[in-house]
């Protein structure tokens, strides 16, 4: 979540990076089943592991965590705008960091195929010691799980983009990027929801889940509130706002969204957000809560192009 304010070369997508050697740990492979707390333990692990320093852009931990989130969706049977294997959006960050989004999407088969829900979490963080496992590796696994218990299902009425985005710390420049420069086949007006999951891992530290962005009304809250009961163990706050992730570069745009976040009281952007202090009893139910509210949204019978007014107590 943003703060206020070698291998050798090795080529992803149309961008060469040469990055500094370091230590590959074995990467986590496809698990069986969607939603396995073992197998999403190990992807947190994997991804705050020392080795990968908390991802940074352009560094090798970055890169390295892009390929296994493009191997899970290939081994999935995901689609891709490129070309699967490759689902990487490339792009460089404002500090001249070589980074990238990684992208894949099942394709509707309903009546609304032509809508996209976009589903999303993030790659980066700090590094320097700071290895980001809550913020956002708990994201990025539940971002993986779900995208296998979609694979595992039919196919929904609309489509849904798996994203997962490079740079958000700096100010959600990979979100941006997508926005601005889509991939060919990619239009964004195609675009009708947002879910974005950021710090998914913390639960234990105010025992409060905030769907945020669930304005009364909206498609987003009736899918949230068609779901909780399903989850007696999480206390869900709904109906407020936030600007805090990249949910704000589909919200400034009118489109409307759904934030999952647990506030971090003692490790927030800290050496100390380690994969051993992460909630994961509570982060695997927010990750299946948030398929069901994706899977909720993918099957509506309503029209999901809310009328979002960006400005005060709505995104910004």
């Amino acid at each position: 979540m943003r703060a206020w304010l070698q291998l050798g070369p090795l080529v992803l997508g149309t961008a060469c990076v040469v990055v500094d050697e370091g230590p590959a740990p074995e990467r986590p492979r496809c698990p069986g089943g969607a939603y396995r707390a073992a197998a999403m333990e190990a992807d947190v692990a994997w991804l705050a592991s020392p080795e990968l320093d908390g991802r940074y852009p352009g560094s090798y931990g970055d890169l390295s965590a892009r390929e296994l989130i493009a191997e899970r969706f290939d081994c999935l049977g995901l689609a891709s705008f490129v070309g699967a294997p490759d689902y990487h959006q490339a792009f460089t960050d404002a500090e001249g960091n070589e980074t990238g989004n990684v992208l894949a999407y099942m394709p509707g088969e309903g009546a609304h195929a032509d809508d996209l829900i976009v589903v999303s979490a993030h790659t980066d963080h700090f590094g320097d010691g700071r290895l980001g496992a809550n913020d956002d590796a708990s994201g990025l696994a539940g971002l993986m799980a779900i995208a296998q218990a979609f694979s595992e299902g039919r196919a929904p009425d609309r489509s849904v983009l798996f994203a997962a985005f490079g740079a958000e710390e700096s100010g959600f420049e990979g979100s941006e990027h997508l926005m601005e420069h889509p991939p060919t086949g990619l239009d964004p007006q195609d675009i009708v929801y947002n879910v974005n999951m950021d710090m998914i891992g913390s639960y234990d530290s105010t025992a409060l889940v905030y769907a945020l962005g669930t304005f009364r009304g909206t498609p987003g809250r009736a899918a949230v509130d068609a779901a909780v009961g399903d989850y007696p163990d999480l206390d869900v706050s709904v109906g407020d706002w936030s600007d805090l992730s990249d949910h704000v570069s589909f919200c400034a745009r009118g489109i409307g969204y759904v934030f999952l976040w647990t506030e971090d009281l003692a490790c927030y952007h800290k050496r100390c957000d380690t994969a051993d202090a992460v909630d994961y009893p509570h982060m695997v139910q927010i990750a299946q809560l948030t398929g069901d509210v994706t899977a909720g949204l993918a099957r509506s019978a309503t029209d999901l192009r809310v009328q979002v007014t960006p400005g005060r107590d709505v995104c910004e």
